[in-house]
Order: C-alpha cells, then structure tokens, then sequence
C-alpha cells in the first residue's frame, strides 16, 4: 500500500523534471518492528502542506522499509539536477558507528556493524545527493535523545557527520524540527539560522546569518499529469486512509475531481475521538521524565509498558488502554491530567504496600537466617558453614562464613601435600567450572574438594545470570544513577558498600538481598522490574 503511495506519487511529479523546481523528500520512520520506537517521527508529515503551499514538490513516506527507502531517495536523486532547492528529512532512528551514521528503515535490525550498510541508508550516501546543490540543500535529522550503546561498536544517535561544503544540516527531536521546517524553512525569504539556534535545534554546515531556503520568487506553474494519474494518486491516498495521504493528494490536485472527498475524508480522521484523544495528551506538553514518571507508575500497578526511557510506543500505549479499561475509562491509550494524577496516587499507594510487604518479608528472612546461623555456622565447623552459605549465600552472617572458611583453607593448605595444593592452585587460577572439575578428578580425596564443588556452583550461577547483565549495561546508567542505586539499598540496611557509582561484589550481594525480599529473581543485576520498586518512593528523583 505504501509502495503504490510512493509510486502514484512520482508518477504525478515526472511531467516536471525539465522545470526549476524546490523539491523535497520527507520520510517519517516511527513504528520499528524490531526496534525501539520513536515517538513523534511522524510529524514531519505535518510539514508537507507548509511545503507544497511555498510551491515544492514533496514526497512524503510513513514507515519505509529499506527497499522502499531506496528506491525513493534514486528517485529523488534523478530530478536533484533539474531542482532549484533540494530538502531531505529523515525522522526516525539513527545508529553510528566509528566511521558512519545510518538511518534505519522500519524493518531493520542492528546485527554486525560490518553489513550494517546493506541494511540501513549511510548518511554519506544522502550527502553525495546534497552536494550537487551548495547553498540550496538541507538535510533535517529528527529523531529522539536515546543514546545508550548496542554494542562495542554501535550506538544510537548521530555520530560526527562529514558534511559537503554548502550543505546545511539541522538535528533535534521530530516536533522542533517540525515547527522550524513550518515556520521557517517553508516560508519564501525568511531567514532560519537564527531560529534554528533559538530553537534548541542543532544546525552545522552551510550555515550564514542570513541564509533562506526558498528565495521567494513565484514557483513556476505545475504541470500536472494526466487523469489516470490523478485517479491513480487518489486511489493510493483511500488505500493508505491517513491524513497525510490525502494531504498529498490535495497538494497536487487543489481543484481536482476528489477535492471535496479528500477534505471530507480528512476531516473524519481528525475528528476520531482517538485523535481527540491524542490532541488532548499532546496539549498536556509531557516532556521525557514526565512520561517516565508516567511508564513506572503502571509498571508499579502490573501494567508492562515494555521498557521505561520516556518514549510511548505501542507497549506504553497499551499499558495505559489495558490501565484505563480496568478504571472503567475509554480505553484510548492517551491520558488526561485527571487519569495522571489518579496513576500517580494509585502508584504511590501500591509503593507503600509493596515496601511492607518486602519489609515483612525481610523481618522474617532475618529471623530464619539467624534461626539456621545459630543451627550451623556459629558453631565454626566446615560442614555447617558451608551449609549455611549454600542455604544463605548472601545472608547476614554470608562474610563471617566466608571468613571462617577462608582460614579454614589456610589451614587445610599447611596440611595438604605439595601435589594436592599445586593441583588446587592451578584450578584457583584459572578459576573455572572445568578446572574445578578437573582437580575433583585428579584429587578426589583432595584437601580442597568442598571449595572446589562449592566454586563449581557458584560459578554455575554467575553464568545462569548473563543475560541479566547484558540487560543491565543496555540500561547504559549514568554513575550518579548508580550512586542513587546504592544510596537507597544503603538506607534499606543492605550493605551495598562504598557509595561512589561502583557495583562491586557488596553492592551484587545488597542487590541479591533487596531481590530476594522483593520476590524478585536475585541475580545481583538491575533490571526495569528492580528500578520499579528500589525507587518507587523517590521515583522522581531517579534519572535526573
């Protein structure tokens, strides 16, 4: 469907090439299949009228694939020699590399940076488009403020961009960018660099004081094409149903057979109460921590927002439709003030029960832990310290065994034969699983052979608990976030250590502690569940 859009499109634009024409390509990338969503990408679409007012020619495309993202900017490329001005905006996510920043379509993955460029749109590739017009080209890059790291080699954002000599570039989020291209860019004779500055927009490049994108002189009359493209353009534009599409047809055809249809079809779309609904939210003007606030409170109540980083794509939309059916409101997925602040009472009450049910918990864990103490450990043999530690390895009295044991090896190694203690300190420096196993072989009546079953499970579980750590460095947590961490678990009596941003083996062992009274799985790691609940009484203050 949306390839017939881009197809019907250019059609009508062909008849042209031969005229000095402003052209532009727009392309709104928000709904990722298998990537983070960007909230917003798609409003440069409500700069397409701005621009065809002004007299360009633009194309618009909603969620491309790559092949679609390709065969649209070749077109473009083909009619940038006969253009006059030339505009591109990309909105959506960026991924950069050491070398390169790529913009993805909808349908890409990350995988390896290697073959990264056959699955995205290198940023060079669109500047080699630009150069051809110096002084008359603008690339607009929207997109959200995410950053954190894929791997050692990728990340989100823009990257250092190599920019041609006269070619103007313009980054920031999808509603800045939008309101400059409005009020701006797309008005003849005026001025943007100085607005793009005021604007909290970046602007590189080409970029003098008193630089315009379109001059002001009369754009010259369109030639159209022919009925069947006109009835092919508005066939696409009924297929796609979306604002936008009619816009597009309008924007070509202003006096044409489906004019009245167009803005009647148009005006129903606007009028759903979904879109009433979403013009309601978007006057409440959330910012980023607004709408974390807003994603931990329902993950507070049960309802997955899957993941909170401020952005609300269809997890979070679902989240508060499934939020506003259980409190008997029209369940639209946009929320009013009202629904806010009863979420954020809702949420502050169910904190305070989820604090005493884990305090409860707590009290008895410590009343068992002690109970089994007294039963084994305290009384200093080997046997029982190791079966308190198996039973409560990170337990109030979990260093005090540790210790014991420590010098209960020290002891056994005076005692141990030279064979036994070379075996046994050959497996301690490699310190794995098989080395551990392989000693246990070798010396099976080995002085050493209840540390060495011991290390062979503990270091079982480290490697049950990998993806929780991956999870963890995805989260990309700022040090005085970490610091914040370790500050609650410190005022929860945890023991987490030095509070300095370092998650070292006590703050592991506080956070295995805080899981363990919480229900949680205790892998020592934090996770989006965890940062509901560590910080569900100072929510506001996390990530800020």
């Amino acid at each position: 469907m949306r390839h017939l859009l881009c197809t019907a499109t250019l059609a009508v634009f062909i008849p042209v090439i031969g005229l000095a024409q402003s052209i532009g390509l727009l392309v709104g990338n928000e709904d990722y299949d298998l990537l983070p969503e960007v909230d917003g990408a798609d409003r440069v679409s409500r700069a397409v009228a701005s621009l065809a007012d002004a007299g360009m020619q633009v194309d618009y495309l909603p969620d491309v694939d790559q092949i679609r993202l390709t065969e649209a900017l070749e077109a473009f490329g083909q009619r940038v020699p006969q253009a006059r001005e030339i505009l591109v905006v990309l909105s959506g996510r960026f991924i950069q590399s050491e070398t390169e920043t790529y913009f993805l379509p909808v349908d890409a993955d990350v995988g390896p940076s290697i073959t990264l460029h056959l699955r995205a749109l290198p940023l060079s590739t669109v500047f080699a488009v630009l150069a051809e017009k110096p002084g008359k080209s603008i690339l607009v890059l929207a997109s959200d403020d995410r950053r954190d790291g894929l791997d050692r080699n990728l990340s989100y954002g823009l990257g250092t961009l190599d920019i041609p000599q006269g070619v103007t570039v313009i980054a920031g989020s999808p509603r800045r960018t939008t309101d400059l291209i409005q009020r701006h860019i797309s008005q003849p004779g005026r001025p943007f660099v100085g607005a793009a500055r005021q604007g909290r927009v970046r602007i590189d490049g080409y970029m003098p004081d008193t630089l315009v994108f379109l001059d002001g002189r009369t754009p010259p009359p369109q030639t159209r094409g022919t009925r069947a493209d006109e009835i092919r353009q508005w066939r696409a534009a009924v297929d796609a149903n979306t604002v936008e599409a009619y816009e597009g047809y309008l924007a070509d055809y202003p006096n044409g057979t489906f004019t009245e249809m167009a803005e009647n079809r148009m005006a129903a779309l606007v009028d759903t109460p979904e879109a009433r609904a979403e013009r309601a939210e978007q006057s409440l003007d959330l910012n980023r921590n607004a709408r974390r606030d807003i994603q931990r409170d329902l993950s507070l109540l049960g309802f997955n927002t899957r993941g909170i980083d401020g952005i609300f794509g269809r997890g979070t939309r679902a989240a508060i439709a499934e939020w506003q059916r259980s409190e008997r409101f029209e369940p639209s997925g946009y929320l009013t003030r009202d629904q806010i602040e009863q979420l954020n009472e809702q949420a502050a009450r169910r904190a305070t029960e989820l604090e005493e049910e884990a305090e409860a918990r707590r009290q008895q864990q410590l009343a068992d832990d002690l109970a089994f103490w007294n039963e084994t450990g305290s009384t200093g043999g080997e046997a029982g310290l190791r079966a308190y530690l198996e039973r409560f390895p990170d337990g109030e009295f979990a260093e005090l065994a540790n210790e014991r044991l420590r010098i209960v090896e020290e002891q056994k190694r005076e005692r141990a034969g030279r064979l036994d203690r070379q075996l046994w300190d050959e497996a301690t420096a490699r310190d794995t699983a098989a080395a551990y196993e392989r000693y246990l072989v070798e010396s099976p009546s080995g002085a050493f052979r209840e540390e060495a079953q011991a290390r062979i499970v503990a270091l079982q579980r480290e490697n049950e608990f990998t993806e929780a750590a991956r999870a963890e460095q995805a989260m990309n947590m700022s040090s005085n976030t970490r610091q914040l961490i370790e500050a609650r678990l410190n005022g929860l009596g945890l023991r987490p250590g030095t509070v300095d941003g370092t998650f070292d083996e006590e703050t592991r062992r506080a956070i295995r502690r805080y899981q363990s009274a919480r229900r949680l799985p205790q892998t020592g790691y934090v996770s989006d569940a965890l940062m509901v609940q560590l910080m569900a009484d100072t929510v506001r203050q996390i990530f800020r």
